[in-house]
């Protein structure tokens, strides 16, 4: 998804809740790879999950451990990215990490973000 900037308001916000539903969808997967990672973790304990970026042709991985995937989970704004996919206008860099980016939704992707989250 292609960083373009909208002109209104309320271009802006409906371009931030698309970026939030494509990473949201991202989350589901990743929290059914939770569930195999962690069958796994004690034989091989960085899990693949799938970066959780608005770019919905994205196919790479993120290398995440379940007590990192957990952390990031705690907080239903955040989400883990490939370096360099990130989005401005709907998102803020949180953490920096060894292959992948914690980012934070903002403004109306934070509530997208809030009110998907499977966790409640």
């Amino acid at each position: 998804m292609p960083h373009v900037f909208r002109s209104t308001a309320e271009e802006r916000e409906a371009w931030q809740v698309r970026v939030a539903s494509n990473q949201s969808r991202f989350r589901e997967v990743n929290e059914r790879l939770e569930e195999l990672n962690r069958d796994f973790s004690e034989i091989i304990p960085t899990g693949d999950f799938v970066c959780e970026c608005a770019d919905t042709d994205c196919l790479e991985r993120v290398g995440l451990t379940i007590e990192e995937y957990e952390q990031l989970r705690s907080v239903p704004t955040h989400f883990a990215v490939r370096h360099g996919h990130i989005v401005g206008e709907a998102e803020q860099v949180v953490e920096e990490h060894i292959g992948y980016t914690v980012v934070e939704t903002i403004g109306a992707a934070a509530d997208y973000a809030e009110s998907a989250n499977p966790r409640g």
